[in-house]
């Protein structure tokens, strides 16, 4: 057996041989080959046992690695609408996007924002490409699956909703349909320069007028001529909004009301002095209320029919009190309603036994909106003239003679009004200032007793009975006067008291009766059967003059009455029912 050694010096090595024995040597150290082998055999393990692990190490890693390679490139996402599967894409993205080209196309299409009733929700998963959803079906599985809603806004008056509509930009224009009547009217101020140096000179327009249908108030009727409601009121002060009946006559175009006015003058409902305007603020009574809703797009409300509906209103109780002469069938008349429909709503009230004092309910529109406005508002206002009365005993009572005419002061006023759809509700006067003083009247009144005979200057129903036809048109002809139905033999009285210029048959008017009430009044009774006074005899208000009757161009028994001042004919509704 060899042996081998190793000479190991702190300074150096040697290698020497002694026959077939090596031996390494250190000085005095002498170390056995066979410990050293012992050594090297327990690191060749060692090694051995690295390579092995590294080995098995860069196994594992590329097997690793192939792994995290495949499950990267695998990854996807199941994608789901609402909780239906409907698709695998590799990225959120692809269905993100699908989706919102969805919303995109029907956006344009409906001119407007949507929303879609489901939303996308997305689960991790694996799959190889060939199992991925494509974008053109996914887009369709969307869908077809899916409701679209479009994002409206509603309107809604004191908590009820009158619609939803597809813009802001529509309710406003709603609200301010219904404003603009209210305001004053706005005119190109850009002058024509041209057209005023070539065009002739307009002629002047008659006044134009309407006369009141069922059913109809000052907006209908300036929807219908294009007119403001407002100029409207403004040019018929006479007439109460609230209290249009049939057979009433609004003038169209008379002074301020039919020319075009700037943004801040309006004529003056009491003098027609013009005033300077100036809308501080312009809102509603009502509390309205503007959100954004999701809805379908076929529930959208029109704008046009809103504006309508508001306009037309909602039906409100109002009280009306009986006054002398008047029956369910002038009320209705009234007040656009029905003789039925006033019964409906009194079943405690007698329709054949109305007192003066009794309290009619009845139910009539007012707009579901209140236009508010608060003005300021400079103007030329009358200042009324005091009266001094000097007693005269020459003259009866209900005789009067101006000495000394009056003459009304002037005064530059600057105030500031609330007006509801155009009515004046309050007003407070800032500041005023006199221009000219008023001058005192000076009148004559009468002490001296009346004669039986005199007129007092009001009427008394002529009969008793029923209307059954108004003053006005009928069947194409002028009716001029109205017709009081009863019983032939009913008493016909004086309307006030006169002389009879005319006793007698008289054509188409039968037995007629005419009374000169000496104050400008005319009245005259007609069909008669009896005649019971004579020309120039005197009559007083309530003396039975004729009996009731059918004769001349008559249908029935009836009393024909008419009132004519100063020669004209007059609606006797407004002097016998008031």
């Amino acid at each position: 057996m060899l042996q081998f050694g190793y000479k190991i010096n702190y300074l150096g090595i040697n290698k020497v041989r002694f026959g077939g024995d090596y031996w390494m040597k250190h000085g005095s150290s002498t170390l056995n080959f066979e410990r050293i082998k012992g050594l090297f055999s327990f690191k060749n393990r060692i090694v051995r046992g690295l390579t092995a692990f590294v080995v098995v190490a860069s196994i594992v890693g590329i097997g690793f690695a192939s792994y995290s390679a495949n499950e990267s490139k695998t990854r996807a996402f199941e994608v789901y609408l609402g909780d239906e599967a409907i698709g695998i894409v590799r990225t959120e993205e692809e269905a993100l996007k699908a989706y919102g080209d969805i919303e995109e196309r029907l956006s344009s299409t409906y001119d407007m924002g949507v929303v879609l009733d489901k939303e996308l929700a997305f689960q991790p998963t694996h799959a190889k490409d060939e199992e991925l959803t494509g974008y053109g079906e996914l887009k369709s599985n969307i869908q077809t699956r899916i409701s679209v809603q479009v994002t409206g806004f509603s309107l809604d008056i004191d908590g009820e909703r009158l619609g939803v509509f597809k813009s802001k930009e529509e309710v406003d224009y709603i609200l301010d349909a219904i404003k603009k009547p209210y305001l004053p009217a706005v005119v190109d101020e850009e002058p024509a320069i041209e057209a005023v140096q070539t065009a002739e000179p307009e002629p002047q327009k008659e006044p134009a007028t309407h006369t009141i249908q069922s059913g109809e108030n000052f907006w209908t009727i300036a929807k219908k001529y294009d007119l403001s409601a407002m100029e409207l009121m403004k040019a018929n002060p006479e007439l109460n909004p609230d209290r249009l009946k049939p057979g009433d006559i609004v003038k169209l175009l008379d002074g301020a009301a039919s020319t075009a006015t700037s943004a801040t003058t309006a004529s003056s409902p009491a003098d027609e002095q013009v005033r300077d305007v100036v809308i501080k603020e312009v809102g509603f009574l009502e509390k309205v209320e503007i959100e954004p809703i999701e809805t379908s797009f076929g529930s959208l409300s029109d704008p046009e029919k809103a504006i309508e509906a508001i306009m037309a209103g909602k039906e409100a109780m109002r009280t009306h009190v009986v006054e002398v002469g008047e029956s369910y069938w002038i009320i209705a008349r009234m007040y656009g309603t029905t003789v039925e429909a006033l019964e409906s709503a009194n079943p405690e009230l007698s329709s054949t036994k109305l007192k003066p004092g009794d309290e009619v309910k009845l139910f009539v529109p007012v707009p579901l909106l209140t236009v508010v406005t608060h003005e300021e508002v400079k103007y030329i206002a009358d200042i009324d003239f005091e009266t001094k009365v000097e007693n005269d005993d020459s003259m009866y009572k209900n005789q009067k003679k101006i000495i000394v005419k009056g003459v009304k002061g002037k005064a530059d006023v600057l105030a500031e009004e609330i007006r509801h759809n155009g009515i004046l509700v309050d007003e407070v006067i800032i500041e005023k200032n006199i221009l000219e003083e008023p001058k005192t009247e000076v009148v004559a009144q009468g002490t001296k007793e009346l004669p039986k005979t005199a007129a007092v200057g009001s009427f008394v129903m002529p009969t008793r009975g029923r209307v059954s036809s108004p003053y006005g048109m009928r069947n194409g002809t002028m009716h001029k006067g109205i017709d009081l139905a009863n019983s032939k033999g009913t008493a016909v009285y004086a309307a006030d008291g006169g002389k009879v210029t005319f006793a007698g048959y008289k054509g188409s008017y039968g037995y007629l009766i005419e009374i000169n009430h000496e104050n400008g009044y005319v009245t005259r009774y007609a069909h008669n059967s009896k005649l019971l006074v004579k020309s120039g005899d005197r009559v007083y208000r309530g003396q039975q003059i004729a009996t009731m009757g059918s004769t001349g161009r008559s249908t029935g028994s009836h009393l024909h009455f008419e009132v004519l001042i100063n020669g004209s004919h007059k609606n006797p509704y407004s002097y016998i029912f008031r």
